[in-house]
């Protein structure tokens, strides 16, 4: 009986998908507003009022009614996003699709010598899903860990549509042995950094509260001496073009304490993804409950941060 579900559920994804490719923008727009609106009106109460107890924490200087004003407008922006990258993926393969994309900060990266791979991070913020058809377009070809579905046959065509232009997706489960291997072949990695990573992450500092944290990326730079990058997607007001954001590449200190050093870079991914956050409250997903693992909640680590031997002496030691 699941095959059948899994099997009627994929068909619908496909219908749904390929009408919103086909369909004029605007009208496609309207549709995810309406779409998103009965979302809001029917998603469970409390869920909402978490995310604006977090807005309020998080900026005290919120009212309660701009904390549910902006909680709707996540709604808007989820629904925005998603339509945003189904026509991106239709899209990219067109001639000339790079120039749908104007990036800030990429000089960071052309200035890498054209062998040094590089730990792209994100979260779920703006429109994350583009960085995927970005990345190759813009000669930055990436392998991405992602949560998989339970249904196969979607997931192998999700995966189909993020990787229109050579995006690879693994799962997040078990991926970790993968993504070493092809870093330290001199591919390109990338992964979000912004869900609760419960017994399994580290506690940094989040909007001034400690947040479980997946430590993958550090561990990935440390070991490879490659550097981590925050970066995000905005699509510009009034087109349909996207401006991606790179942040400052974090390179690891393969001198200092492993454990200690593999903190350090994971905080600062944390801290570039809030202040972009800070700077639009509306795009990041507040609605997933990023506090709910509180330290002394599990057993502690083992100190397996320690145990990660550098494989690349010649990085630069710091932030560049």
């Amino acid at each position: 009986m699941r095959s059948v579900f899994y099997f009627l559920e994929y068909l619908a994804a496909r219908v749904v998908i390929g009408a919103f490719q086909l369909m004029p923008l605007p009208l496609g727009r309207v549709i995810a507003r309406a779409w998103s609106f009965c979302t809001w009106a029917l998603d469970k109460r409390d869920r909402k009022q978490n995310a604006a107890e977090n807005l309020r924490r998080a900026f005290p200087e919120m009212s309660e009614k701009e904390a549910r004003r902006t909680v709707r407008r996540i709604y808007y922006h989820l629904a925005d996003s998603v339509l945003d990258w189904l026509k991106l993926a239709r899209l990219a393969r067109r001639p000339g699709a790079e120039r749908l994309f104007e990036t800030v900060g990429r000089e960071k990266l052309d200035a890498l010598p054209p062998d040094r791979p590089i730990v792209f991070v994100t979260g779920h913020f703006g429109d994350w899903e583009a960085l995927g058809i970005a990345a190759s377009l813009m000669g930055y070809p990436i392998w991405a860990v992602g949560r998989s579905f339970a249904n196969e046959r979607l997931d192998r065509y999700i995966n189909r549509l993020r990787g229109v232009t050579g995006q690879h997706v693994v799962s997040k489960h078990g991926a970790t042995l993968q993504v070493f291997r092809v870093l330290a072949e001199g591919t390109n990695v990338a992964l979000l950094i912004d869900q609760d990573a419960r017994q399994h992450g580290i506690f940094v500092d989040y909007f001034g509260r400690p947040a479980s944290t997946t430590d993958l990326a550090a561990r990935l730079s440390l070991r490879s001496g490659s550097p981590a990058v925050f970066v995000c997607a905005h699509r510009l007001p009034g087109s349909f073009r996207f401006r991606i954001i790179c942040g400052d590449l974090v390179w690891p200190d393969q001198e200092a304490d492993p454990q200690e050093e593999v903190h350090r870079i994971t905080q600062r991914l944390t801290s570039d993804l809030e202040e972009a956050v800070r700077q639009m409250p509306e795009q990041w997903l507040w609605l997933h409950r990023r506090w709910k693992t509180w330290p002394g909640k599990y057993p502690p680590r083992s100190r397996r941060a320690a145990g990660v031997q550098p494989t690349n002496q010649n990085a630069p030691s710091g932030e560049g």
